[in-house]
């Protein structure tokens, strides 16, 4: 019955809500601490794909010393990089358990990397393995089991002889390495340890920024977490695993990053938590005798209150009978909640229509009393255009923006999570706002980055215009709130705002369950990269050219050429700025100009403008990269 598309789908939105119900509260994890690779470390080291192997090879040293049980790595390496051998001679060295995933040619990789890379991927992690020859360190499968949906509930399927998961091997369980396909037990964190009372799913688990851990002088802090204990090591940055959970879907987050659901698994590990399903014939049973309650009750000639009372305690029974399984030690992930209700429900109104249809106005009333278990204009459209309901998108030429709050992740480790969430929550309302006011369309949130764009659902004259403008007034907004929202000595960071101008394909994505109004595409990639590029220009904004061609009402300040990470050719670059900051504009336009076309004395100009105003760092940052400023001879920022 599961697998029809409906039923199977509310069976599991049922599933979930009975598995937040009964997930037990747990305070911190006297055994698990994870070691996470996030969006801070990636800004401070530079590097996401492939991650600092460096900094990695220095945490592993840092965990041995400090007398960890054995390490579990939720990464794949499957391409090389300039800091491989330094890893690969720490490995070499490891004395305690160290468990890697490893994606398994012929059944992980098409999960894990680019078919067009397959073979290269392949070859690279047969051959990185076969450098490090420590036996104490072993390949898992990283394998989570993740249905359709997009929803970590269960323990994956693995093939009979494959290497065990994460979670088994850390936790040393041969008999449930690969033949459990249960449920995966989550818990909550205790509220009391919350603070502001929030349904947190993963910080039950201590959780330290893998930069800390490496680095010697602040190890010794974070060793009382990791003595005796099991580590994971994974990534939480905004292009990994993000996962949502049966927990997640009814708390205050909405994913939790991999490593975070393989902590949940190493739990389970450690507890022997391995519950049987309901046997098939109880479940046939229980079929039958619900089949025959409906019967039942359907031939009451009872008044209608009586009649609703059965039918309450019923339904009431039914809606016990989870959880009753759940505390007698089954595992409910495959019960047909709602398909054992809907068979009832089948039951109670064919037999009530048989008993009581008559005549043939009575049956025309009981097929409308049916029609009423559907709203009338959805059933009519799906039935009148079933193609409706299909997922798809269009290509638009957008305005993309993307934003980024510099170091608010370490600023929240600094704090407790009420503040930060009263933060954040306060600084993503303004800004919102913001958007809205300039009538942008809102994609997503990441932590504390925004995604927003012009041009889609509807496409306006203003749209170039309303972006440049946006972005600038997102800047003053954000300066105000690092005023207002200062606490003691350390400060809110600065803000960071990229805008392009470019073809997208916009629509709604997602799966059966769950979809999203969102855009994708390489020029979505140029804008997010154009707001890391401020960190290196010392700007707060930057535009493409194409957006600076859209919308000529603005004054912009050139900042050269740059090239990015995967972008085949050089960008100029812009700087939107208000009256405030329009009064030189025009002087470093002309001293840019000059550099263009090799004038002589070309740069002598912009340094001039740099030492009359010393204040302006993005000068400065011109000056320092003044032969790197021309399309023939870009600022390359490929490697940042």
């Amino acid at each position: 019955m599961q697998s029809l598309p409906v039923i199977g789908g509310v069976d599991r939105a049922v599933h979930d809500l009975y598995r937040f119900w009964v997930a037990p509260e747990a305070a911190n994890d006297p055994d698990i601490t994870v070691l996470l690779y996030d969006d801070a470390v990636a800004r401070e080291t530079g590097k996401t794909t492939p991650i600092d192997r460096a900094l990695l090879a220095n945490a592993l040293r840092e965990v041995e010393l400090a007398g960890a049980r054995a390490v579990g790595i939720d990464m794949i390496f499957i391409q090389p990089s300039d800091d491989e051998s330094v890893l690969i001679d720490r490995l070499k060295q490891m004395q305690i358990p160290v468990y890697m995933a490893y994606a398994d040619p012929e059944s992980d990789r098409a999960a894990y990397w680019d078919g067009s890379v397959a073979d290269d991927a392949s070859e690279y992690q047969i051959d990185f393995w076969k450098r490090i020859g420590n036996p104490k360190v072993q390949r898992v499968s990283p394998a989570i089991g993740v249905d359709e949906t997009g929803i970590a509930r269960r323990w994956p399927s693995l093939k009979p002889g494959g290497k065990p998961t994460l979670a088994a091997a850390l936790g040393a369980s041969e008999k449930q390495s690969t033949n459990y396909a249960g449920a995966i037990a989550f818990s909550r964190l205790t509220a009391a340890e919350t603070e502001i009372g929030l349904q947190i799913a993963t910080d039950m688990f201590p959780t330290l920024p893998i930069d800390v851990v490496s680095d010697p002088d602040l190890a010794e802090f974070s060793r009382p977490l990791l003595k005796d204990r099991l580590v994971l090591i994974g990534a939480d940055t905004f292009n990994s695993d993000q996962l949502s959970t049966p927990v997640t879907r009814y708390t205050d987050q909405t994913t939790i990053a991999g490593v975070a659901v393989h902590a949940h698994m190493l739990r389970q590990v450690l507890d022997r938590n391995f519950p049987p399903p309901p046997p098939w014939w109880a479940i046939l049973v229980l079929a039958l005798v619900l089949a025959f309650a409906a019967a039942a009750t359907a031939t009451i000639e009872r008044r209608p209150v009586t009649l609703l009372l059965i039918i309450f305690v019923q339904t009431v029974a039914l809606g016990l009978l989870p959880i009753i399984l759940h505390y007698a030690g089954y595992d409910i992930l495959y019960l047909p909640i709602f398909g054992l209700l809907s068979a009832w429900l089948t039951v109670f109104l064919i037999v009530g229509y048989a008993v009581r249809s008559r005549t043939s106005t009575e049956r025309a009333f009981a097929r409308g009393a049916l029609g009423k278990f559907l709203p009338e204009n959805v059933a009519l459209e799906i039935l009148e255009k079933p193609e409706k309901l299909k997922l798809e998108g269009e290509e638009r030429p957008l305005f993309m923006l993307f934003t980024d709050l510099e170091g608010f992740t370490r600023f929240s480790h600094a704090r407790p999570p009420q503040e930060t969430a009263r933060i954040l929550n306060r600084y993503l309302e303004e800004m919102s706002q913001v958007i809205l006011d300039h009538a942008g369309t809102i994609d997503k949130f990441v932590g504390d980055a925004i995604v927003a764009f012009w041009g889609a659902p509807l496409k306006e004259e203003k749209d170039g215009r309303n972006s440049v403008a946006c972005a600038l007034a997102l800047h003053k907004t954000a300066e105000r709130l690092r005023a207002e929202l200062t606490v003691g000595e350390e400060k809110l960071g600065r803000t960071r705002i990229g805008l392009h101008f470019g073809q997208a394909t916009v629509g709604n994505f997602g799966g059966e369950r769950r979809i999203q109004y969102t855009a994708m595409g390489d020029d979505m990639n140029i804008a997010a990269r154009l707001e890391g590029a401020n960190k290196y220009l010392c700007t707060d904004i930057l535009v493409s050219e194409a957006v600076r061609e859209q919308a000529p009402e603005h004054s912009y300040r050139p900042m050269g050429a740059i090239c990015l990470s995967g972008v085949a050719t050089a960008l100029r670059v812009f700087e939107p700025v208000d009256d405030d900051r329009n009064a030189y504009t025009s002087d470093l336009t002309d001293a840019m100009i000059e550099i263009e076309t090799r004038n002589s004395g070309a740069g002598q100009h912009l340094r001039d403008l740099a030492a009359k105003h010393p204040e302006d760092m993005a000068i400065g940052a011109l000056i320092d990269r003044i032969d790197q400023l021309t399309l023939e001879k870009p600022y390359e920022l490929g490697g940042k």
